[in-house]
């Protein structure tokens, strides 16, 4: 059994609230971070003797370095885009040269980053461009960093599946868009969190920037009819313009979906830069199964269906969920609010 510590930043987060149960059904111990302590105790791993508690800012410089004493390696799933942070790339930049500074004292001996697909270019969004500089921050350290860079993931409770999922099921004829022609290489979760654990024992994903992605390569459009397939929903009829800017598009993904405009706007930027893997070389490094879109969305579905969602996007940062704010259920149970 090993009982090598393992730290997840961002534990309260989508992503790291789903690797911390697996990391410790892995063997390891796990040091868990995230910015608020009722969050992090919300969880059913939270009682687990393997799991240590910690609750502190990226950018608190002492608090960081005490969660990096005695640990073997640390997930970095730290991302600024809030609503009270209007220069998100800024704090991400700063809180990226912090972990590589410390880690280094520290002397861990990994650091794993999920960063974002796209290729460098002058038209790369300014979300996408961050997660590009974070990487190129990590990797400059002297602690050896194995970046993931993933685009779409489809999984119950994701950003992006979110905005998906209501905009076919409320809206069955949409005038879009653009982007919704934009090739992209979507990725299962259950696919993700399997290259995270593994890429630790394979020696070969230290300082390597390595692309993740699904067997299906398509347009967001046809994404959103499988979905409508899959969700039983009668044809949905698509009609993209080239009216709509990233922030008319921002606008309206607020307006339909419950994702508010200071994360989609960034998102919707995005869009408009195709999202493929330029390299298969983790598919050799760390063979498995790739779940395509339509199985994907099924399995999401049913996790919805029979409420069975492990954690959401609404999860992170230090903001108290809705549901926490009374006793029962909120008026907007059901997802038609």
């Amino acid at each position: 059994m090993d009982q090598k510590i393992i730290l997840v930043t961002g534990a309260t987060g989508y992503v790291g609230a789903r690797l911390v149960p697996r990391l410790i059904e892995a063997g390891y111990r796990v040091r868990a971070v995230g910015r608020s302590l009722a969050k992090l105790k919300s969880r059913a791993w939270a009682l687990d003797e393997r799991v240590e508690l910690m609750a502190f800012d990226i950018l608190d410089e002492q608090a960081l370095s005490k969660a990096l004493e005695g640990v073997y390696a640390a997930y970095y799933l730290v991302h600024s885009m809030n609503a009270h942070n209007k220069d998100f790339a800024a704090t991400d930049r700063d809180a990226a040269e912090l972990m590589t500074r410390l880690s280094a004292q520290a002397g861990i001996e990994r650091i794993v980053y999920l960063g974002g697909l796209g290729q460098e270019s002058a038209d790369l969004s300014k979300h996408l461009k961050s997660r590009a500089e974070v990487s190129e921050i990590l990797q400059a350290g002297k602690v050896p960093v194995t970046t993931l860079r993933a685009g779409m993931i489809l999984g119950s409770g994701s950003t992006s599946f979110e905005i998906l999922r209501y905009l076919v099921e409320r809206l069955p004829l949409m005038v879009t868009p653009r982007w919704v022609s934009t090739i992209s290489q979507p990725i299962a979760i259950r696919n993700v969190l399997t290259y995270l654990i593994e890429c630790l024992r394979v020696p070969e994903c230290a300082n390597r920037v390595l692309d993740i992605g699904g067997p299906d390569i398509m347009p967001y459009q046809r994404l959103m009819e499988i979905y409508a397939e899959e969700a039983k929903l009668p044809k949905r009829w698509i009609m993209p313009v080239p009216v709509f800017t990233p922030r008319i598009s921002s606008y309206w993904i607020h307006f339909i979906t419950p994702v508010p405009s200071y994360i989609a706007r960034p998102l919707a930027e995005g869009l408009r830069n195709p999202v493929v893997c330029q390299n298969d070389d983790i598919k050799t490094l760390i063979p498995q199964t790739l779940l395509d879109c339509r199985t994907a969305i099924k399995i999401a579905l049913d996790c919805i269906s029979q409420q069975k969602v492990e954690s959401r996007w609404t999860d992170a940062g230090i903001m108290q969920p809705a549901e926490w704010l009374s006793p029962g259920d909120p008026c907007w149970a059901g997802g038609t609010f």
